[in-house]
């Protein structure tokens, strides 16, 4: 039996929060002996069917790091998987994930606090963990190089989409919107300042067909040092916020493609999200992207603005080359799997068990 570390439950769904939710739903699926501690307050936005056990009168950090371990040392100390944030400094029998290590990288995009906390609490964890999970190859040797930690116990697991009904590869490629509707770009992403929406928004602004819209779709952090989108913002540029998932795949699904221009990352999920519904991507020439999207995008440097024009005029302008990079993404998302994450965790937890 082992214990999951439930913080991630109190908080808004985003990319790290829905790896923790898909792999405990998945090891819930495949019989695993586990259950979730938790505060006592989760976000009502979980459904699930997984055991979770309340404990603790804390909340945030101090949960975290009081009321969790003290939990676990009063059931006899089993192994914690912690899949966001770092897990109990004072606990060491514990399995830890660094999904990647951008405020090493990029302290300046982050608030001082945030920054301060995991640049102390994360390299000190995962050097008492027993293993330590990432999601792609390019976080892995990010964290060798700037924690310093043993790439032996380092281990790629991969994130997926969060959707279940998807369409068929039939449906994709048959797929045609109606007549008469809107003509859009998709940028789906936290407002973080790594995201390069600053520069995306300039590019856009000088395409060729200015009939054009774009939708930027994400919520908003204290964490992050937000840039202010709004001062660019013209008639033809939309900031929803946060959707939920079904109307977030219709926008896929509706989009002449999508764009993400990220300076920064350590998987990529919204290229990702992009392949599973047939919308063709571009996304920034970096590391983890291309890792994740291989040939099935368009690659754009993240800080030439005209490039990013270009590359948007080009695949608006060629429905081949859209048509071309559906199919190459319906065959590359067939690499990543829950399932096949999920059973990489449980036979890593099982050598600490």
């Amino acid at each position: 039996m082992f214990v999951v570390n439930g913080r991630y439950l109190t908080q808004k769904a985003t990319g790290v929060h829905r790896y923790a939710f898909e792999i405990c739903n998945k090891l819930h699926e495949m019989g695993v002996d586990f259950h979730v501690a938790v505060p006592k307050e989760i976000h009502p936005d979980y459904k699930f069917s997984f055991k979770t056990v309340k404990c603790g009168s804390l909340n945030t950090h101090l949960w975290e790091q009081i009321s969790l371990p003290r939990y676990l040392r009063s059931i006899g100390s089993p192994l914690l998987i912690s899949f966001t944030g770092c897990g109990p400094l004072n606990y060491n029998n514990q399995i830890m994930t660094i999904h990647d290590v951008s405020h090493e990288r990029y302290p300046e995009w982050f608030s001082k606090n945030y920054y301060r906390f995991y640049h102390y609490m994360m390299p000190r964890i995962g050097r008492k963990a027993h293993a330590v999970l990432t999601v792609s190859e390019f976080s892995k040797n990010e964290i060798v190089q700037t924690l310093g930690l043993d790439p032996q116990k380092i281990h790629v697991i991969h994130s997926n989409v969060p959707f279940h009904n998807k369409p068929s590869k039939e449906d994709i490629l048959n797929y045609k919107p109606a007549p008469d509707s809107e003509r859009y770009i998709l940028a789906v992403s936290s407002m973080d300042p790594r995201k390069n929406f600053i520069r995306l928004v300039k590019a856009f602004n000088q395409i060729e067909d200015k009939s054009i819209k774009l939708y930027i779709i994400g919520m908003r952090f204290k964490a992050f040092n937000t840039p202010d989108l709004e001062e660019l913002v013209g008639e033809n540029i939309h900031l929803p916020g946060y959707i939920d998932d079904e109307a977030l795949q219709t926008m896929y699904q509706n989009a002449l493609l999508s764009v993400y221009p990220s300076l920064y990352e350590g998987f990529g999920l919204p290229p990702l999200e992009s392949m599973t519904f047939g919308c063709p991507a571009i996304n920034s020439d970096i590391p983890a992207l291309r890792e994740v999207s291989e040939d099935a995008a368009l690659y754009v440097d993240p800080f030439d603005v005209n490039d990013i024009t270009n590359k948007i005029n080009l695949l608006v302008s060629d429905a081949d080359l859209r048509q071309s990079l559906r199919i190459k993404g319906l065959e590359q998302i067939k690499k990543y799997s829950w399932k096949k994450s999920a059973e990489q965790v449980y036979k890593l937890a099982c050598k600490f068990m």
